[in-house]
């Protein structure tokens, strides 16, 4: 039947008495049995809609709607033994089973008769459960949970990483969550959250970075990294079409006229170009008041801490970089403060090494740039001794803020001591 709500044949099965039941106990049981009404839409159809029954008998989609409601049907059929009645019946009100609190009904897909509490498996179950519907969504679970089509996972999902194509998207303990926006810094692209991101939230947005990923909105960016330039996507409108767009880049596989609209997103054919030797990146190049140099988006001066004296974007890292570092939202809009600075030598530009990929440099081991205060212009591996270092240095940051104590390495204010 496909009039009703679906649920799956599997969801509605119930324990039964055993095959071995004495014919005086199931007539007993039958005679108890209140068959309710004829209230379904779908009574006297000569099917029973009830899911307190199983048997050939039965519709192959049930709704627990429609318990006590089919009472022709099912009691006709169950005389003719083509369906039998379950000795376990569901209890609606149950707010705790078997230990399990069921919970409430807060979850925007409560009563869809699929259950949403990431807690659970097994038949009924949403392909894609959400972290915040952990113990909101108690009817269609406790459904489940009761007739025994659904249990407890063996881990609870924020203790669970997924590995998918070999790639660990890590948890969700990160700051935020089921927010149908990917947050994890690892990735980039159109479905990745709008505000800026920090180091808090690596591998720590599972379930939001993997339906990104797999819709193709989001990528690794460690897939679009080549010899230090991140070249981004390809969302550009001139994308894959045998010419490097990017202003970032000049040279023979450069197109005449590159796009502003194409920077960071004309992936494919630059780094074509770029394996081949036919482009370079740009020296100087000043676009409608948008100035690269040295390959570096210096932008303009759009932030509202322009012009502080202080550079605030994330590109760079050393002396001059404001309390705590860049973020993502005053990338390339800082110009005059970080170009000052850089032309001064108190800031580089930040090595471009996606997280998890490790920096080694004169035979050193730097790690990666995992620690919460990576790219904040100071050295916080505890490995590391000079004036370049922070006060106090945490066991927690070894090996973990690669860019900071490389760049201090090669100004010479940070030396390894062990």
């Amino acid at each position: 039947m496909g009039h009703k709500l679906m649920m799956p044949a599997a969801f509605a099965a119930i324990l039964v008495a055993s095959a071995g039941l004495a014919h005086a106990q199931e007539t007993s049981a039958q005679e108890a049995i209140d068959y309710g009404n004829d209230d379904s839409g779908w009574s006297n159809d000569g099917e029973c809609d009830d899911p307190r029954f199983e048997g050939e008998g039965m519709a192959s989609s049930l709704d627990r709607a429609t318990i006590g409601k089919d009472a022709t049907d099912c009691r006709t059929l169950l005389e003719s033994g083509k369906v039998i009645y379950s000795l376990v019946q569901y209890d609606p009100d149950l707010t705790v089973f078997n230990g399990i609190e069921l919970g409430d009904n807060a979850s925007n897909w409560a009563n869809d008769n699929v259950c949403d509490d990431p807690r659970f498996v097994g038949e009924g179950m949403s392909v894609s459960p959400l972290h915040k519907d952990i113990m909101h969504d108690r009817n269609d679970c406790s459904y489940g949970v009761q007739l025994g089509t659904l249990t407890l996972a063996d881990t609870l999902p924020d203790e669970v990483e997924t590995v998918y194509e070999g790639i660990d998207f890590g948890h969700d303990k990160g700051t935020y969550v089921d927010d149908q926006e990917c947050d994890d810094p690892r990735f980039f692209g159109s479905g990745m959250a709008s505000v800026s991101l920090d180091n808090g939230n690596i591998m720590g947005d599972r379930l939001d970075c993997l339906a990104a990923y797999k819709e193709g909105t989001v990528d690794l960016k460690v897939n679009f990294v080549v010899d230090g330039f991140f070249f981004g996507d390809d969302t550009s409108l001139y994308a894959n079409d045998g010419e490097c767009d990017d202003p970032r880049f000049e040279g023979r596989g450069s197109a005449k006229k590159p796009a502003l609209s194409a920077l960071e997103h004309d992936g494919t054919d630059c780094i074509a170009a770029w394996k081949a030797g036919r482009i370079r990146a740009v020296a100087e190049r000043d676009l409608n008041g948008i100035l690269i140099l040295a390959g570096t988006l210096f932008g303009n001066d759009a932030s509202q801490f322009s012009n502080d004296g202080e550079c605030d974007d994330p590109q760079f890292i050393g002396q001059s970089m404001a309390n705590g570092g860049g973020s993502a939202e005053h990338r390339g809009r800082d110009r005059t403060d970080c170009l000052t600075a850089f032309q001064a030598g108190s800031l580089k530009i930040a090595p471009v090494v996606p997280v998890n990929q490790q920096i080694t440099v004169s035979g050193i081991d730097f790690g990666d740039d995992e620690s919460a205060f990576a790219n904040d212009g100071e050295c916080d591996d505890p490995r590391f001794t000079g004036e370049g270092v922070a006060a106090n240095p945490q066991e927690g940051n070894r090996g973990h803020d690669a860019s900071d104590c490389l760049a201090g390495f090669q100004a010479g204010t940070v030396t390894l001591t062990e």
